[in-house]
């Protein structure tokens, strides 16, 4: 008896605790769901700005009480903390900056010269079958292939800010409009373990063909757990089309072996996922901007990817290459 009343004085302390900590919602269009999993039934849809308290938490997830009383729950990547005394997590009252790429010093490729690797528009155009994602297929279709990257991890990509489905929509004066474009002019070396290696589906970015076809990357942060188990924190490289036709190593096969799974319904992983640098431009991807899908940990990729090396008998070793 004792136990229990302790218990649930306990209980009732966490809960005031947090009654006292609210969140700030971080972007727009943030879903707030009946229960901590991205498959559960939508009950709103928050805007940026816009702040509640926390009645529990959970990993990945914070439920809130709505302003109708309801109680939902939303990804903690999409919320900031506001301390109780009213300040921001910066002292000066205002709003977090969002995170952006770490300033580290580039990687320079040696013995490199820019160039731009060849692409016939009349076979698929820069905008892919067009419609509402053409400005995205654009940047999913660069083919310069640049000299100079900036070292990324995983989790540094996985804290770049939330934005809305319709961001290439906005005014170009817009801070999430502007966010987007400084990072997208970036190209990165991400370093990673290769969880997952696959031929992409038909896509409206190569103009719905069957043939010619993405090569879908997962990449995790440790070689230590199964990928199967936390693809929550995923991150996906692509290797296009045209790269694939400039180089012809870059087959999905080529890097199957080198990855914990060619599909993910195999019942177990065929080896740990191999350690891997992945060169690439930023992207984002706005069709899966909706927050995280359970496959993957952030809308943001390495898409085109432009240079690929494999850490192997000790020593980081290139696959193909453009140069």
């Amino acid at each position: 008896m004792v136990r229990c009343t302790i218990l649930g004085l306990l209980l009732l302390l966490s809960l005031a605790l947090y009654a006292q900590v609210p969140v700030q919602i971080r972007t727009n269009n943030v879903r707030a769901r009946q229960a901590p999993s991205t498959n559960a039934p939508i009950l709103a849809t928050l805007h940026k700005g816009k702040v509640f308290v926390i009645r529990d938490d959970r990993p990945y997830w914070y439920q809130i009480s709505l302003r109708n009383g309801k109680l939902a729950w939303v990804s903690k990547s999409l919320c900031t903390v506001v301390d109780p005394t009213g300040s921001q997590d910066s002292p000066d009252n205002t709003p977090p900056v969002p995170a952006t790429t770490p300033n580290n010093p580039p990687v320079t490729v040696g013995s490199c010269t820019e160039i731009s690797i060849p692409a016939d528009w009349n076979v698929c155009p820069a905008t892919g079958s067009g419609g509402m994602y053409a400005e995205a297929y654009k940047q999913k279709n660069r083919t310069k292939v640049p000299c100079t990257y900036v070292p990324v991890t995983v989790d540094d990509m996985l804290a770049l800010e939330a934005l809305p489905h319709a961001v290439r929509a906005l005014p170009d004066n817009d801070p999430q409009a502007q966010y987007l474009k400084n990072e997208e002019s970036k190209t990165v070396m991400l370093e990673g373990f290769l969880a997952l290696a696959k031929d992409g589906g038909k896509e409206g970015v190569n103009c719905n063909s069957t043939t010619r076809l993405d090569t879908h990357m997962e990449l995790v942060d440790t070689d230590l757990q199964d990928p199967k188990s936390n693809r929550n924190k995923h991150v996906i490289a692509e290797i296009t089309p045209w790269f694939h036709e400039a180089v012809s190593s870059w087959s999905t096969h080529a890097f199957d072996q080198y990855a914990s799974y060619a599909d993910y319904t195999a019942p177990a992983e065929k080896n740990p996922p191999t350690k891997i640098h992945v060169y690439g431009y930023l992207f984002f991807d706005e069709a899966h901007a909706t927050g995280a899908t359970g496959w993957r940990g952030t809308a943001w990729e390495v898409h085109p990817i432009t240079k690929i090396e494999i850490f192997k008998n000790g020593t980081w070793q290139e696959i193909g290459g453009v140069h």
